[in-house]
């Protein structure tokens, strides 16, 4: 027997389901941006890592494309929401904004290798992982150049805005190097640097998790596979996260390997941000299985596998592990 609480939650996560693929197909439309530029520091910000700050300044942040600066806000960005988080523009961008073509371009590399644009996309394709151990978080009051804290779009004056990128930014979170993997399937060969792994580029950086048993893995990479249905379990010390992947008898998959995520050192804003993220992610697979579509979420992670259950895969830094949703697919090169 189902009861009434039951029924409630099962609405809930459908109608939150619906609401997401809702936004997604909305994309183009409002331009939903991942990343936005902040305006003191001018590094280019991932929205999703806005929920591990203690503090968002809302008006503190403008789209990162050539000769634009144009105010983005964020949302969804405190750690108990579960949408994912995002900026948006109210106003329109400008005419030589290449963020405003990000979509198309998206399009277009899941058809075709768009290398050459991506050199000059700082926010599509990073070259590198540099983990910083503190960002410098904006004061409420702190405007570049004395303007107003709550004034419109940066200036498109400065040498950042006036001239396109010469290359690819390095990501401070393994989020947009992933997105990258999963979006631009042509462009795996070009390069990839990240400490500790020996490898270097997007298609030999990732390692997919397979089901073919448990198997020993001596290298680090980028290791990934689709989540499990099943929920994570969760301790003090941390959450052991399944994947759809491992050892199968019977058509059944009976040694996951799993995520073993040691957040014993975590705030409560980072424990809940990956929570949220988790059950999020495991909705959106639930319902893409029912509805037969190619999208899926996928867990990404650099962890050490564990010598004494090679099942497990142990990561501790909240910037090694994130869910992606889109479609994986392998291409034949030319």
């Amino acid at each position: 027997m189902i009861h009434a609480w039951e029924t409630t939650q099962i609405i809930e996560k459908a109608a939150l389901f619906a609401y997401c693929e809702g936004l997604r197909k909305r994309k183009r439309k409002l331009q939903l941006m991942e990343t936005a530029r902040d305006r003191v520091t001018r590094e280019i910000v991932e929205a999703d890592d806005l929920k591990l700050l203690a503090h968002v300044d809302t008006y503190g942040y403008v789209c990162h494309g050539h000769e634009c600066g144009i105010q983005v806000f964020p949302r969804s960005y405190r750690p108990e929401n579960l949408l994912r988080a995002h900026f948006f523009a109210k106003t329109a961008h400008t005419a030589t904004c290449d963020v405003a073509g990000e979509d198309d371009l998206r399009a277009r590399g899941k058809k075709g290798s768009i290398a050459k644009e991506l050199e000059t996309s700082p926010g599509l394709s990073p070259a590198s992982l540099r983990l910083i151990d503190t960002r410098v978080v904006m004061s409420p009051l702190a405007v570049p150049g004395g303007g107003n804290s709550r004034g419109g779009s940066c200036s498109a004056t400065s040498g950042e805005a006036r001239h396109k990128p010469a290359g690819r930014r390095a990501a401070n979170s393994i989020r947009p190097i992933c997105r990258a993997f999963l979006e631009f399937p042509y462009d795996r060969h070009l390069p990839l640097h990240i400490d500790g792994i020996t490898t270097t580029t997007y298609q030999t950086v990732f390692k997919r998790l397979r089901a073919e048993g448990i198997k020993t893995f001596p290298q680090q990479r980028i290791f990934y596979e689709k989540l499990a249905w099943g929920v994570a379990q969760e301790s003090e010390d941390g959450l052991l996260i399944p994947l759809d992947a491992g050892e199968w008898e019977n058509k059944r998959l009976v040694r996951p390997y799993r995520a073993l995520v040691q957040w014993a050192d975590w705030s409560q804003t980072a424990r809940t941000r990956l929570r949220n993220e988790l059950e999020l992610a495991r909705q959106e697979n639930m319902a893409a299985e029912k509805a037969g579509v190619k999208e899926k979420t996928f867990l990404f992670f650099i962890g050490a596998q564990n010598s004494d259950e090679l099942s497990q895969f142990v990561v501790s830094d909240q910037r090694l592990i994130c869910s992606v949703h889109g479609v994986l697919s392998f291409p034949k090169q030319e």
